[in-house]
This record gives structure tokens, sequence and C-alpha cells, in this order.
């Protein structure tokens, strides 16, 4: 006998919604024409400013919420919802993401007794980890609730083949929670060819503008290059040091 729960999700039309309060300076759009994105190049100081810029938009948001109109380059992490040419030849973004959103809902609804309806898809990254990890955002409606509404949650599902694990399943945080998360610099950046660090990155000092949250350095053959700092939002690096 069909899961009612499914049946009910499955004549919902798959939707790209705009995602509200997601991180400071976020693009409205979560709708992405499909690009070639450049590649890693650790000499390019703009690969280095947008990496900065992906680094803090993951970290503040865990993985939920990127801006990824705003970026030029393949970082680790890629949108799920535009990925990159021949990630899957059989079936298209939409229903690859589809179907990993309502495996989590499933999961959720075995494992917490809710009956979760999908309602609209918002955002969908993923990173390749012996498999996919996947970080979705989506609008869903508990039908078990006395006052159903849709509400925003965000699950984080590793899955690879038939196996899979629901890792995380929560109610999108408050701006507040959001805004309280702090983030960690960077980790160094490594040479292509070795282990030896290329760039390494640190906390802008409470004299700098509060909107630039980290300044790098070259190493290397030059140590004494100093450290550049990068608002948020893009515009004119600054040499602190």
């Amino acid at each position: 006998m069909a899961d009612p729960v499914l049946t009910a999700v499955n004549v919902r039309p798959l939707k790209i919604a705009r995602y509200h309060g997601a991180f400071e300076g976020a693009s409205k759009s979560m709708i992405n024409k499909k690009r070639d994105l450049k590649s890693r190049n650790l000499e390019d100081d703009e690969y280095v400013r947008q990496y900065i810029q992906f680094h803090y938009q993951f970290q503040k948001s865990e993985g939920f919420a990127v801006d990824w109109d705003g970026f030029d380059y393949a970082f680790h992490i890629r949108s799920l919802d535009n990925p990159p040419r021949g990630f899957c030849t059989t079936r298209s973004p939409a229903e690859i993401v589809r179907e990993v959103t309502l495996l989590a809902i499933k999961k959720q609804n075995e494992a917490k007794g809710t009956k979760l309806v999908l309602d609209e898809h918002i955002q969908a990254n993923f990173q390749f980890c012996n498999g996919i990890m996947c970080w979705l955002s989506f609008w869903a409606v508990d039908m078990n609730s006395s006052t159903p509404e849709s509400k925003i949650y965000q699950a984080k599902l590793w899955k690879r083949g038939k196996e899979h694990e629901l890792l995380l399943f929560r109610l999108k945080p408050t701006d507040e929670d959001i805004a309280s998360v702090q983030v960690e610099p960077p980790s160094p950046l490594q040479c292509e060819d070795s282990e030896e660090e290329a760039i390494v990155f640190a906390r802008a000092g409470p004299e700098d503008d509060p909107g630039v949250p980290f300044v790098f350095r070259r190493t290397g053959a030059d140590p004494g290059l100093p450290f550049f700092s990068y608002p948020i939002g893009g515009g004119v690096p600054t040499v602190l040091y």
C-alpha cells in the first residue's frame, strides 16, 4: 500500500523559493544559470577573495545557504540545484534534489512520528564524501500539527547507493541564532604539488572594518608579503600589515 504522506508529497510541484534571512549580503535569487566555473588558482587574488566569501557563507549558515550566483570559481562544496556538467546523465538536478529531500523527510517522519509534507524547495548543496553529502533547505508542513503551517526545515543527509544516513533535521534557526554563529578563519590552503602552506588566514582585528571577517597572507617564496583584508561583499582590498 502506498505511503499516504509520500503520495501527498508527490503531487506537489518542485519549486525554487527565495531564502529569507540566510546570511548577511545574501542574494535573493537561488536560481542559477548553467555556467562553467573556474578551477582553483592559488595565484589569483580573486580566487582567494571568493574563497573567503564562500567559507564565511557556508560556515555561517552551517552549510545550508550559499549565494552561488556571487561566485565564479568551483569549491569543494557545490550547488546540487546546478551541479557540474556530467554530474548525472539519467536524471535532472531537480529530480535528484527531490529524491534526497523526500528521503530526508521520510526518515524524519519514521523517527519522530511526524507527518511532514514537502511544500517548496529552497536550496540544496552537496559534497562528494565516499558517496554524497547533502545540505537541504525546504518548506514543509507537518500534517500532524493541530495548526498545520508551512515552515522552513533544514536537513543534512549522506547517501551512497541504497545506503543513507540522516545526520541532521531541524527547523531553520532564527536570525538571532544565525547571527550568533562564530566562523573561524579557513584552514591554510596548500600548494598544488606539495603539503606546504601556500596561503594562511587570520581573523581581522577589532580595529578593522567589522564587515571584513578574515585576512590572508601568502607564504613560501616571499613570507614577507602583507596580510590583505577583503569585505564580505567584495570591494577594494586593504593591506593590514
